[in-house]
């Protein structure tokens, strides 16, 4: 496993619209949301998800399955807050 590194990766995800993610929401292209909620301080839906490693980048687009619709968001650095907001 060291060598070849790890197949799949948690990333941090901000969603590029309405939703919110939650635990078992399906990443399309492969993953699966560990977790999520409404930030307060961003305005907006975040959360942490397993991915492929090749899909783990910062900046790479997701499409998740919130519920039925599809909803974007984008991997971010962790962590996912502005400090002193």
């Amino acid at each position: 496993m060291r060598a070849q590194g790890a197949a799949e990766k948690l990333i941090a995800f901000e969603l590029e619209g309405p939703g919110i993610a939650r635990h078992g929401n399906p990443v399309l292209g492969g993953g699966e949301v560990t977790s999520g909620t409404l930030s307060p301080c961003l305005g907006t839906g975040i959360g942490l998800a397993y991915v492929p490693a090749e899909r783990a980048a910062v900046g790479s687009r997701l499409e998740l399955d919130v519920r039925g619709k599809m909803r974007p968001a984008v991997v971010k650095q962790k962590p996912l807050y502005r400090k002193g907001s």
